[in-house]
């Protein structure tokens, strides 16, 4: 079958689209999709480049060559064992919980609690665009925040793939939402919903007046100390970039020791996907698509992600 692989960790032109590579075989409680469209997020890049290797190679996962990729939207073409719910012919979307990925292909096989029936009228390149971005945002607001109705919530990388949706998701929680991004983009967060928007060339996240209820670092730029004077007692900082300082910050607080800082690590289950597909199918979650690429022009994706100015999320398109 067709597959995005690489063979070595480095650059986008490390990345080759192949015809050859062995299609996956479905096993009881997995099902097999025909891949329509994929996302890239910046995971894909820092483990093309080999960021997690250490952390792969304690898995014994780290060999290569690999199919990249993490999130995607199609149609089921088996049904394996003991799987209920789906069935073939299904237009589904979902995220792949294996760490390195390997959905980037003509087919993928996910675990079935994985992936859920698109919502409602969106192409697959829109619906393939929500999984991982959108758990994140939820996972990190809910789970790790704990955000609570009329909370102030400040979110710094609101224009981007996780960002666009964090605004959203933090006014369906009933947040105020301060929005911070570049000035280019003030008008599309306030659009999202955003009840404040900054340009951070003006004022930086740390400067903006507090105080905050919860400070949702999708950059990762900054630490719980730069909030010091801004987070309100109690409030609660999460970032989506594991570092020597949020990995310890996040084990002491899932001992219950400390839960100031944390660090959202996304996890795919069809429960949260139901959430983001309900809220899509009510217009109450949009999807942006920058730039959509088919998936032989992957290394032109992959320099579009790593610019670090997307708009909403990069989308990668099956031609055939």
């Amino acid at each position: 079958m067709k597959a995005i692989i690489y063979r070595a960790y480095g650059q986008p032109n490390v990345l080759e689209w192949v015809d050859d590579w062995p299609e996956p075989v479905v096993g009881p409680g997995q099902v097999q999709v025909k891949v329509r469209a994929g996302a890239l997020n910046p995971k894909d890049v820092l483990l093309r480049k080999g960021f997690f290797r250490s952390f792969l190679r304690v898995l014994d996962r780290e060999s290569l060559p690999r199919v990249s990729g993490l999130d995607m939207a199609g149609e089921v073409v088996r049904v394996g064992d003991q799987v209920r719910g789906l069935e073939v012919g299904q237009r589904v979307f979902g995220m792949s919980n294996r760490f390195h990925g390997g959905v980037h292909a003509e087919y993928a096989v996910l675990e079935a609690d994985e992936v859920i029936a698109c919502p409602e009228g969106l192409a697959f390149t829109e619906a393939s665009a929500i999984p991982l971005a959108g758990l994140t945002a939820l996972q990190a607001l809910r789970d790790c925040a704990g955000v609570q109705p009329g909370q102030r919530v400040l979110i710094n990388g609101a224009s981007g793939g996780v960002g666009h949706f964090a605004v959203q998701i933090a006014r369906n929680l009933g947040c105020h939402v301060i929005a911070v991004c570049s000035e280019r983009n003030l008008k599309f967060v306030t659009d999202l919903g955003a009840n404040e928007a900054v340009d951070y060339h003006q004022t930086p996240a740390p400067a903006i007046p507090g105080p905050f209820d919860v400070v949702f670092d999708v950059f990762g730029n900054y630490s719980v100390r730069d909030f010091s004077n801004s987070l309100s007692r109690g409030g609660r900082y999460v970032s989506t970039i594991p570092s020597s300082r949020s990995l310890p910050a996040e084990g002491l607080a899932r001992l219950g020791l400390h839960k100031r800082s944390r660090l959202v690590i996304v996890h795919s289950n069809r429960s949260d996907l139901a959430v983001l597909r309900q809220w899509a199918n009510e217009g109450k979650l949009r999807v942006h698509v920058d730039q959509i690429y088919p998936f032989y022009h992957a290394e032109d994706a992959h320099r579009h992600i790593e610019t670090r100015h997307t708009r909403g999320k990069v989308v990668m398109e099956a031609t055939c």
